[in-house]
């Protein structure tokens, strides 16, 4: 099994390769988890190639290295597979994550993770803030239109 481990402008990028059994995989998230400690990165994408898929989920103890990757630097986690089998298995663990409150999402390709990582919608601390941001102007709603306001015109069309 081969481990890469590169630091990118925005996101950690791991490549897994030719990963078979349950002491590779373990291996490979203590280095990935250990990294992302130092590191602290917002997003970590993981790309899986040449590998068995992984269906018992526990057996890996796959449940445990998300919760503290997403602990630890509350970042996005993307996977990516190279096969159908490893795509599925990686689906079935991005649920499984993020049932417990971590962010992961399998993509069909590393292209589809990083435009993920680009998405501008997603900030870390958007989600968490409650009082509108000083400066801004609140949003003038208009009243809603009622049915007094709505008459029939002489063509039978409804004018306002």
């Amino acid at each position: 099994m081969l481990c890469a481990i590169i630091v990118r402008p925005g996101y950690l990028k791991v490549d897994l390769f030719n990963q078979q059994t349950v002491a590779e995989t373990r291996d490979a998230l203590r280095t990935i988890a250990a990294e992302a400690r130092k590191r602290k990165p917002s997003q970590i994408l993981i790309s899986v190639h040449a590998s068995r898929p992984i269906f018992k989920v526990e057996q890996y103890g796959l449940p445990d290295y998300f919760r503290e990757l997403g602990e630890v630097s509350k970042c996005r986690i993307a996977l990516t597979g190279d096969s159908d089998e490893l795509r599925l298995s990686q689906q079935y663990i991005q649920v499984l994550a993020r049932r417990n409150g971590v962010n992961v999402r399998s993509f069909p390709n590393e292209q589809a993770a990083l435009h993920w990582f680009k998405d501008r919608r997603w900030v870390p601390d958007r989600r968490e803030r409650q009082e509108p941001r000083e400066g801004q102007e609140q949003r003038q709603h208009r009243p809603r239109r009622n049915q007094e306001s709505i008459s029939l015109g002489s063509s039978g069309g409804m004018s306002v």
